[in-house]
């Protein structure tokens, strides 16, 4: 995979999980946007590209397994809605919230300046209807004010003002 970090053949048995490798090759990082939110079923999509996020230098690995993707946040808004997640055979997981996930999402969004944009990607996102019958509103407004981008700061009060 990458120095240090080695995935046994199929021949031994062995199945590795893309999730916990996508922990293990940059860290510290936690799984999110696109992948976590297919992840915790919100998105119909199977997302290939494993997308982390991390508060080292931005970073990408082609490896025999995938592609994994490191993006940079600023400390403050690193731990904000993150989980630690089982994925059997006791394996952990560090993974963004879906709140969390979709905010991270919007963060690296640029092209997102009103209301209207936020609908419309949202709309191309394909969400689960689920999400905004039991997304935790209070967490979305902690993440918007240590993120203090547009886009989130849009996605939020969107949401606030469609579904609460």
């Amino acid at each position: 995979m990458k120095k240090g970090i080695y995935v046994l053949g199929a021949e031994y048995g062995k199945p590795y999980n893309k999730y916990v490798l996508a922990n293990m090759i940059y860290g510290p990082s936690y799984i999110t946007s696109q992948t976590a939110l297919s992840y915790w079923g919100l998105i119909p999509e199977r997302v290939e590209l494993m997308i982390s996020i991390t508060f080292k230098r931005k970073k990408f690995f082609s490896t025999p397994v995938g592609n994994f993707s490191y993006l940079y946040c600023k400390k403050q808004a690193y731990n904000i809605g993150v989980k630690l997640e089982s994925v059997g055979d006791d394996k952990k997981i560090l993974i963004a919230s879906p709140e969390k996930a979709l905010c991270d999402l919007f963060a690296f969004q640029h092209h997102l300046h009103t209301r209207q944009d936020v609908k419309e990607f949202i709309t191309l996102l394909r969400l689960d209807d689920g999400f905004f019958e039991s997304y935790n509103h209070f967490l979305l407004e902690e993440i918007n004010l240590v993120y203090g981008k547009p886009s989130v700061s849009q996605l939020t009060a969107f949401l606030k003002d469609s579904y609460v």
